[in-house]
């Protein structure tokens, strides 16, 4: 709503939208239509067919006169108020793939309505029919299959900016069999490109019927984290992970620059494991930590170690032991694994067996060692992913909601650019800063010769596992 007026003898005047979409003029309660234009006055007339007062004004929507006829009618202020709560839900309703009724409800709880008027105000379920085609009329309608297009509307950011980097389609027989859909500006290349460290990870439960996930890539830039691109996938496969990664390659070429990362933190997918290894060789390639702790936790489980595991004092100090192995020096590491076996209640333990047989022997130890390593998890990807499932708000969204969210995160995404440049830094977590002051004491003592390799992996077995 648009409020001019100055001067005493000049009414304050207010502008609402109507159901068509047309401006309305209202002054002093009273709401007028506009009857005609000429080159200097536009000539607006009461909304009520049998009143014929007027107002003009000029082209600059400012005060000219009012017509000598006096209204026939009394002013109905409630009729505007419910016009402007309309005006507001039907703006949010056109921008956003909010629920219509918890839109209508929070703005109708917002508006504060006079009495008159909230009783005359629709309900949301009364009001949702015609808000509903009001929606239906600028989106695009929802996909059936994977073979859709893309409008131009979530092809670019807010802004207007080029937002679709790339629609990949792999056809068999004639049908779309796998698609590949990314988004990133190229402010966000420049940076994904310019970080010599990266993240990345797949969430499912807020991706679109059709695909399989929403796959995020970040960089590491001043200790904070950005997502520099998003994208839709339709499987899990090594294959459609070098040709994303081949297709952010071309881009760094047409933009001069190089995707190089010297370091690639992901969990420990096999598929994404071979496709690093085959695209970039020379990157040191991490495995998460907490990825690493929660499988083992995983395992207590399922080899139904829990009771013992909670009861057994030298059973939960074993397991510890090994989710703490990843903190103990590279070259000590199959050494201090030694160490636990010799001092577990059973050497053939279910869980030591499991551990011998996976982590020492199928997956590399350089790929969960992180002793030396100041990031050592995807947690900053991981609550990235569970702020953008809260934002999502929906158990798979359609794809125009999906769209939707990713337009809001490129938002952020300049925003927390314009804060790192302007010198605001991320804060640290109290806990994490004092949690990695005892490692990296316990990692100085252990470097000193002032404690043995037992008393390492004993010490950090206390600090790992356990929620501070």
């Amino acid at each position: 709503m648009v409020q001019l007026g100055c001067g005493s003898n000049i009414p304050l005047i207010s502008f609402i939208t109507s159901n068509k979409k047309k401006r309305l003029l209202v002054v002093n309660g009273y709401i007028y239509n506009l009857n005609k234009s000429t080159a200097k006055v536009n000539y607006w007339v009461c909304e009520e067919k049998m009143c014929w007062t007027g107002i003009h004004l000029n082209l600059n929507d400012e005060f000219v006169k009012h017509t000598a006829n006096s209204h026939t009618h009394l002013a109905i202020p409630e009729r505007r108020e419910i016009r402007q709560l309309m005006t507001k839900v039907k703006e949010r309703v056109t921008k956003e793939t909010t629920a219509i009724g918890q839109i209508y409800n929070e703005e109708l709880s917002r508006t504060n309505l006079s009495r008159g008027a909230l009783a005359n105000a629709h309900t949301a379920r009364v009001a949702n029919s015609g808000l509903n085609r009001t929606r239906r009329q600028i989106t695009p309608t929802l996909p059936l299959s994977m073979n859709f297009d893309i409008p131009s509307i979530y092809k670019e950011t807010s802004n207007g900016e080029r937002f679709l980097l790339a629609d990949r389609i792999q056809r068999v027989n004639g049908e779309i069999g796998q698609r590949m859909v990314l988004y990133a500006t190229d402010e966000q290349l420049r940076l994904l490109f310019d970080c010599s460290h990266i993240l990345m990870d797949g969430t499912f439960d807020s991706c679109p019927p059709h695909f399989d996930q929403i796959y995020s890539i970040h960089g590491i830039r001043n200790g904070q984290n950005f997502l520099c691109v998003l994208a839709l996938l339709t499987g899990r496969f090594a294959a459609i992970y070098k040709d994303l990664f081949m297709i952010l390659t071309q881009h760094a070429n047409r933009l001069g620059l190089h995707f190089s990362p010297s370091q690639i933190t992901t969990d420990f997918e096999p598929a994404m494991i071979s496709a690093v290894a085959d695209e970039f060789p020379n990157a040191r390639h991490i495995g998460c930590y907490y990825h690493f702790v929660q499988s083992i936790h995983r395992q207590v489980q399922s080899l139904g170690l829990s009771n013992l595991y909670r009861d057994d004092i030298n059973i939960r100090s074993n397991a510890r032991k090994l989710m703490a192995l990843p903190l103990v020096p590279l070259n000590k590491i199959e050494r201090a694994f030694e160490e636990v076996v010799q001092t577990a209640p059973d050497p053939r333990c279910t869980l030591i067996r499991y551990f011998r047989g996976y982590w020492m022997t199928k997956m590399k130890i350089s790929m969960w060692h992180v002793s030396d390593l100041n990031i050592r998890t995807n947690n900053m990807v991981e609550g990235w992913n569970h702020r953008f499932n809260r934002c999502v708000a929906k158990y798979h969204p359609n794809v125009w909601h999906t769209l939707d969210c990713f337009k809001r995160e490129e938002v952020l995404f300049e925003q927390q650019v314009l804060k790192m440049l302007t010198g605001e830094e991320k804060k640290r977590d109290k806990k994490t800063i004092n949690l990695q002051a005892r490692i990296d004491t316990l990692s100085s003592l252990f470097e000193h010769n002032q404690i043995n390799l037992s008393d390492l992996l004993d010490g950090l077995s206390l600090l790992v596992g356990v929620k501070k």
